[in-house]
């Protein structure tokens, strides 16, 4: 402030007036209103003589605002896509691990209620994730909850993608066809990425090509 005119930092700007006219307070008195995480830390107010010689004194006094309820997160997790068998990692970095506590969810279920990827999981000191390794299932949404010790809460969640290859989660070791009858070779199997080529075989060698049907279940008709 000078000559009764107040100037302000741009990220102050809007936020910060003068208390003159509050007989409470003293002629220099801030009001800072819409309080962020960022103003956190030591202020300063101190008298400036402009046309003095010197132009300051060792006068001042020092103030510490702490900013309560800020973001709790500090580094969120990401998406990630890995290959099957490789692992995992999602951050989920905390203000202060001392005072906050961390809780992962897998498409809204708590990790511990998924016996088996809860056993190839670990969490760091810090609250961030390790999966290994990883398994196809394991594709989906991951949200990290961060809570402190006044109940406040705050999450972030990220998608991690696994690809495998193309795998036949079923098939019929045999099928027995009526002679001259029409028939159905049934075989069902995922990938991730979806497949752009599927090829049978008889005996060995490619199997007509123009009678097979793909999708998640690929069908041969047999006329």
């Amino acid at each position: 402030m000078y000559d009764g005119v107040l100037n302000a930092y741009e990220t102050f700007i809007g936020r910060v007036t003068l208390l003159n006219n509050d007989i409470l307070y003293g002629k220099a008195s801030l009001n800072l209103t819409s309080i962020r995480e960022s103003d956190n830390g030591w202020y300063e107010c101190k008298v400036i003589f402009p046309n003095r010689v010197p132009n300051k004194r060792n006068n001042g006094t020092w103030f510490h605002i702490s900013v309560l309820g800020g973001t709790l997160l500090r580094i969120p997790p990401v998406n990630q896509t890995v290959l099957e068998g490789d692992p995992a990692f999602f951050h989920c970095v905390v203000q202060n691990p001392e005072t906050m506590f961390v809780k992962w969810y897998k498409d809204n279920v708590s990790l511990l209620e998924y016996y088996d990827l809860s056993h190839r999981s670990m969490m760091g000191p810090d609250g961030s994730l390790t999966i290994n390794p990883t398994q196809m299932s394991d594709l989906g949404f991951f949200t990290c909850e961060v809570r402190n010790t006044a109940n406040d809460t705050q999450s972030a969640s990220a998608y991690l993608n696994v690809q495998y290859k193309a795998k036949v989660v079923y098939a019929p070791k045999e099928v027995y066809i009526p002679f001259g009858e029409s028939a159905v070779l049934d075989c069902h199997f995922r990938s991730n990425p979806p497949l752009k080529n599927l090829r049978w075989e008889k005996d060995g060698f490619l199997f007509d090509p123009y009678n097979v049907q793909v999708g998640e279940r690929c069908l041969v008709s047999l006329a």
